[in-house]
């Protein structure tokens, strides 16, 4: 059985959730969905080579991940296909890691999530390409070794998950961490630059536009604290009708946001002599965006949560948002419940 799980290990986890959404009593929704039923199949045939195939079958069946890594040594490690690009700190994070129910704004907007572009909305923050990544320098500190450096440095097709490159243009991403001697204590900086071809009323314009990104970041975690906190800037160009000529011109748009957040586990056993260990985290967030700078579309979204895992099969998730947008006329309200269940 250990032989045949270093070659093939099976797994994944399927989300439940509810949600509700109040604006005004015009503006509300109460939706049931299966947010994620994901199957997750990887393994290490050798010691030099990985790979990993995950797929979703909700809403609809996609690949996410589909990838061969080959480990050349600690320092370098080739990885080619479709995976998470080498961009800010919260888009590496798995959903069953992630502190809440939904990510940052900023990151879902500049990471591909939900992305300001719209042409790699949904897309996980994955891409296709081929990225270097490894340890550059690591460390002894209070008698285990920790990684100091780490990179990762990619080019990418740049138009989401499971679609050709349009345009002859590749993007590159990178990201750079570094541990200052501490274990937990990660600092993050990183960038995407790139071009896409821009839409028009929901329609390729066949006309380049260009993407730039950057992240910095900081986050600390032990077995009981996570903090984290992310600026993320971005330039994107979006196109627009030239009145003399008619044809599609660049307007470029500046894009900002930063988010803090904070949670303490508690750790406790079914019974007094129980083995099975129960896990339960507050989180608080604070979360700042705004799509376009010139314009008044900054939103906060103020953010309170509680996760509990009853035993490590087993995940729940309640969140409660408040939402300032200077579009509403008042506060919005969205209350979030899902049910994690893995394998």
């Amino acid at each position: 059985m250990e032989q045949i799980q270093k070659y093939l290990k099976v797994g994944g986890w399927i989300d439940a959730q509810y949600a509700y959404e109040y604006y005004n009593t015009d503006n509300q929704s109460s939706v049931f969905q299966i947010r994620r039923a994901r199957l997750d199949f990887k393994g290490s045939p050798t010691k030099w080579v990985d790979y990993r195939l995950q797929v979703d079958f909700a809403p609809n069946p996609r690949l996410i991940d589909a990838f061969v890594k080959v480990n050349f040594c600690k320092q370098v490690q080739l990885q080619v296909g479709q995976f998470k690009i080498p961009f800010s700190l919260e888009n590496k994070l798995s959903p069953l890691d992630l502190e809440l129910t939904e990510n940052a704004q900023v990151v879902s907007a500049l990471s591909g999530y939900k992305d300001v572009t719209g042409i790699s909305s949904y897309s996980n923050g994955r891409e296709i390409g081929a990225m270097l990544t490894g340890t550059l320098a690591s460390a002894e500190v209070r008698g285990e070794r920790i990684p100091i450096l780490q990179y990762g440095v990619g080019v990418f097709g740049g138009n989401g998950i499971n679609v050709k490159t349009d345009n002859l243009a590749k993007d590159i991403s990178a990201r750079m961490e570094f541990s200052p001697f501490v274990k937990g204590l990660i600092l993050s900086a990183s960038g995407y630059w790139g071009k896409y071809d821009m839409m028009h009323d929901g329609i390729p314009t066949h006309t380049d536009g260009v993407r730039f990104r950057y992240a910095g970041g900081l986050q600390y975690t032990d077995r009981q604290w996570i903090l984290r906190g992310e600026y993320l800037w971005g330039r994107t160009d979006f196109a627009a009708v030239d009145p003399l000529s008619d044809d599609y011109v660049p307007v470029p748009t500046r894009t900002q946001g930063f988010y803090v957040t904070a949670g303490y586990w508690f750790r406790f056993g079914w019974g007094e002599n129980s083995k099975i260990e129960q896990k339960l985290r507050p989180m608080l967030r604070f979360d700042y965006y705004e799509k376009d700078k010139t314009a008044n579309t900054n939103s906060i979204y103020y953010s309170t949560g509680v996760e509990w895992w009853p035993e490590k099969h087993l995940r729940t998730q309640l969140a409660y948002t408040l939402k300032q947008r200077p579009q509403d006329q008042s506060f919005g309200h969205t209350v979030t419940m899902m049910v994690s269940a893995v394998f």
